[in-house]
């Protein structure tokens, strides 16, 4: 039996979304379910800035620069090289992984499924040359996984039955940055960076929804899939200006790259199966920001970044694979959001061994997608009103530790918390 979104429990109960009232913002580029766990962290690489709560675009004076601000390289006086690695924990909430109670009277049960990833996330090289730097560098802008399963829920806001599949997503979602940087001074306290290169996305993702929640070929009602890879350029241009010794401002935009990856989506029908292919529009969000610091004494530094993001992209050219007939790609919507990062570092010293300590936060704005159409009385529109939903913000706390062992070897941890993502971050920089 083919199926669409949802139907009543008295025609066979057909809602194939598995994850209504899902609390995480998302970044779907089409209504298929799964896509709205994906999550871009936009944090400029290195434990020193994740430390300062990602508030680097203005002192950005090590390798790391070359994402963060390209211009900042300038301030390099030695070839240098900086060796990033990345532990990140996800957690996924699902909102209506099961139910209890009648039809007409249920309540919804809620699970958290955790996910992690552990990978060299960032390197740098880079070559001071008197007003010129130069710089080659790999960026690991996004490396996403997530695993969860549903055992069906009856669908809030009705009583008749309705319920939701059970349903198995795993999702693996892979992004490099291979680039170069090219940096002038024009004078002391101005200087100009472009970055630029070729971003390279692998993604392998499927949800397949069950009749019941035995998950096996018998019971399969459907399944969407996407394994893809795909290319695009990315740029940054960074402008940093020092007007004193104690301040210095910043200024970036990014231009994220955006890719083109095939859908399957194959229905589980008599006599044969059938299979349906489209091709959606992943766009990762551009941004463009301001940073300023301060530095009272040697020893002690405040910076505060703020970036617009522009997250209205992720539905432009909005792919509707479920229930075509009766929701458009203009009843999805969300909205740009503003980033307000800040922190502090402070620097003493043990005999002639440097120790840093650091400490700030920042706030992720809500980047969800939802449902902004009129729901009227279909059944399917109501349906999409009830899964996409605006989210939230979430707050992160960040603090973290260097050892500058001598001039030309520095180490650094950091840790970024939050109630939706854990990252622990180590960063080796060397100069020559």
């Amino acid at each position: 039996m083919r199926t669409t979104l949802c139907m009543p429990a008295a025609g066979a109960i057909a809602l194939l979304i598995a994850l209504g009232c899902i609390a995480a913002s998302g970044v779907a580029q089409t209504n298929t379910e799964n896509f709205a766990q994906f999550r871009f962290n936009f944090n400029n690489p290195g434990a020193r800035a994740i430390g300062i709560g990602g508030a680097f675009m203005s002192i950005a004076d090590d390798a790391t620069a070359s994402e963060a601000n390209p211009a900042g390289l300038t301030t390099l006086l030695k070839p240098e090289l900086s060796i990033e690695g990345k532990a990140i924990q996800f957690v996924t909430h699902v909102g209506n992984f099961s139910s209890t109670g009648t039809a007409a009277n249920f309540s919804l049960v809620s699970r958290d499924f955790k996910s992690a990833v552990v990978s060299p996330s960032f390197v740098s090289v880079v070559f001071p040359a008197r007003r010129f730097t130069f710089a080659l560098f790999r960026h690991e802008l996004m490396n996403f996984e997530s695993d969860f399963y549903t055992q069906g829920s009856f669908a809030p806001g009705f009583t008749d039955g309705s319920f939701f599949f059970p349903a198995k997503s795993n999702t693996r979602l892979h992004v490099d940055d291979y680039g170069g940087t090219v940096a002038y001074r024009f004078r002391e306290s101005f200087s100009l960076g472009i970055s630029g290169g070729l971003s390279l996305m692998n993604m392998q993702t499927s949800i397949s929804r069950y009749f019941i929640a035995a998950f096996n070929d018998g019971t399969l009602a459907n399944v969407a899939t996407i394994d893809d890879h795909e290319s695009d350029f990315f740029l940054n241009v960074g402008v940093l200006y020092k007007p004193s010794e104690k301040f210095s401002i910043g200024l970036t935009y990014k231009r994220r790259p955006s890719f083109k990856l095939n859908q399957t989506y194959t229905f589980t029908d008599f006599p044969a199966d059938s299979s349906k292919k489209s091709q959606i529009n992943f766009n990762i969000p551009s941004s463009y920001g301001i940073g300023v610091s301060y530095r009272p004494t040697d020893v002690l530094t405040f910076a505060v970044d703020v970036m617009r993001v522009n997250y209205s992209s992720l539905t432009k050219n909005f792919v509707v694979t479920l229930t075509p007939g009766s929701v458009a790609p203009a009843d999805f919507a969300v909205d740009d959001g503003m980033e307000y990062h800040g922190g502090a570092e402070y620097v003493f010293f043990i005999n002639t061994t440097g120790i840093v300590v650091r400490g700030g936060g920042y706030v992720e704005p809500d980047n969800r997608i939802r449902f902004v159409g009129n729901p009227g009385t279909d059944f399917n529109r109501k349906i999409e009103q009830g899964l996409f939903q605006s989210g939230e913000s979430y707050a992160h706390g960040t603090f973290g530790a260097g050892c500058i062992l001598s001039n030309n070897v520095q180490f650094d941890l950091a840790a970024d918390l939050s109630s939706i993502s854990n990252t622990v971050v180590g960063s080796l920089v060397i100069r020559f």
